[in-house]
């Protein structure tokens, strides 16, 4: 009979992946919550997780993490934390029924990855496939491509708001086209207009001498 994973693992840490961070949750195999923290999606972030994760077991390296999105925003602490020394298992296929009335948070859904896995057995863990090479190389790209798309969509959300409140001549009602955008990424700001400039003023004739600022009377000659 095979044994589940409650009863072979102390720990089970959950880990909700996004692009910019990640969300950790410890539980204990017997469901109880001890910990959850969100830190950076980087490599300093990364290894700040492992290390809560490691104070919140005692250095257990029985513990058993289990991953959401290992072939994309998660891959990175899949291989950080397989290389401390931990077993690392891809997150369970889960439907929303359990979350229902609860509603979406990170740390929710960091704990519920964490709690999917307790009652299943060792050999019905989903192992992640660590690929290397060109496949790795191309979901990296992949998840890069996402990312920006993400990150464009965003900024011409904001500067479509912007141009929705300012009066700038342009027609924003719907979202900005690329045309548009590209139009206004030519913008300059507007470059002072120089002043004229003033004129010294004419200084006043010294006595005994003539200013130079005083236009020289023409003499005529005799016919």
């Amino acid at each position: 009979m095979n044994t589940i994973v409650a009863h072979t693992r102390s720990f089970v840490i959950g880990v909700d992946t996004h692009a910019r961070t990640h969300t950790y949750a410890v539980l204990a195999a017997n469901g109880e919550h001890l910990d959850t923290e969100t830190f950076p999606n980087t490599h300093a972030g990364r290894a700040r997780a492992i290390s809560l994760v490691a104070r919140r077991t005692g250095g257990d390296l029985g513990a058993l993490w289990v991953i959401e999105g290992i072939g994309s925003y998660g891959a990175q602490i899949a291989r950080q934390s397989a290389l401390a020394g931990y077993r690392v298992a891809e997150a369970a296929r889960m439907g929303r029924g359990g979350r229902r009335g609860i509603g979406k948070s990170d740390p929710i859904d960091a704990r519920r990855i964490a709690a999917a896995v307790l009652p299943l057995t060792e050999e019905q863990l989903r192992n992640p496939r660590m690929d290397e090479g060109i496949r790795a190389a191309a979901q990296i790209l992949l998840t890069a491509r996402d990312e920006l798309t993400g990150e464009r969509t965003r900024a011409v959300n904001a500067l479509t708001a912007l141009v929705r409140t300012a009066s700038l001549g342009i027609d924003a009602r719907r979202s900005l086209a690329a045309k548009k955008v590209g139009e206004i990424a030519r913008w300059r700001p507007a470059t002072k207009t120089s002043l004229p400039r003033r004129h010294a003023p004419r200084q006043s004739a010294s006595p005994g001498g003539s200013s130079s600022s005083m236009p020289r009377s023409r003499t005529t000659r005799p016919g």
